[in-house]
């Protein structure tokens, strides 16, 4: 079973639908408060004009997101106000896509595939010496009687579960890594191992959340795999575990195809 991947566009318009919202409003309020002299007038003209500060700002930085990755390179020095961005709009598209009834799931996926690929343009060519590998504990058969979110060296490496194979990539590539059961325990092993750099398996929701809970920090997002239903029995793409660990380790060239970037499957 594979994962598959959502446009990117689908985070970057429900953002700017989240915007444009901001910003009607707030012309709205102006236009409805028009009596000069009032004391309110001049809060809400306050107001309004902080608002529209604000969101000419979400609109500068969603347009230097969009050219990141249509460039498909960092941005340098603005790749801060990108991340800010991206804190700031995150909510506003969550908002829009509850007006539009549209499944979150999708929007969750976009912004995992956005973060994904501004975190490889910045990191691109640097060397990361610290990676933390996070994982969930749904990925650990619900039969098996061995606590690996105490410490997971107490997986007996049966080959029943993914948890195997995730500890020989972690060997392989002198990653740490941590089964943990929710997004207060993943930061919690992020305060404690202090990576460089994270590759994080999760659901859309948890993902999503994360990434926008730990912004700016480096992280890959990979999705877990759920053939039983979520938090049960569910399985992960080696694969891209592996590549993620490969661009943060340097061991193969990141050359993107131009049609990643926007094409109709990503």
């Amino acid at each position: 079973m594979i994962v598959m991947k959502v446009k990117k566009r689908i985070f970057l318009g429900l953002s700017l639908g989240g915007l444009t919202i901001i910003v009607g409003l707030a012309v709205w309020g102006l236009y409805l408060i028009q009596n000069p002299g009032n004391f309110f007038r001049t809060a809400i003209n306050v107001l309004g004009f902080i608002i529209f500060i604000l969101a000419l700002l979400g609109f500068i930085g969603v347009l230097l997101l969009v050219f990141s990755l249509l460039s498909r390179k960092s941005l340098g020095a603005f790749n801060g106000m990108i991340y800010k961005t991206m804190d700031f709009i995150y909510p506003l598209a969550l908002f829009f896509s509850k007006l539009l009834k549209m499944n979150k799931d999708l929007l969750y996926g976009s912004y995992i595939e956005v973060y994904n690929q501004i975190t490889k343009f910045r990191l691109k060519g640097l060397a990361i010496d610290r990676i933390l590998i996070l994982v969930p504990h749904c990925l650990q058969k619900t039969h098996c009687p061995h606590k690996i979110t105490v410490d997971v060296y107490n997986c007996r490496r049966c080959g029943e579960c993914p948890i195997h194979e995730l500890i020989n990539l972690a060997e392989r590539y002198n990653a740490e890594i941590s089964v943990v059961t929710g997004g207060t325990a993943a930061r919690e092993e992020i305060k404690k191992y202090k990576p460089q750099a994270v590759v994080a398996i999760a659901c859309e929701r948890d993902l999503a959340s994360g990434l926008n809970d730990v912004s700016p920090m480096p992280v890959i997002g990979v999705l877990n795999i759920r053939p039983f239903g979520p938090c049960k029995n569910t399985t992960v793409e080696l694969t891209e575990v592996k590549h993620a660990l490969e661009y943060f380790s340097n061991e193969v060239e990141n050359i993107l195809d131009p049609s990643i970037v926007f094409n109709n499957k990503d």
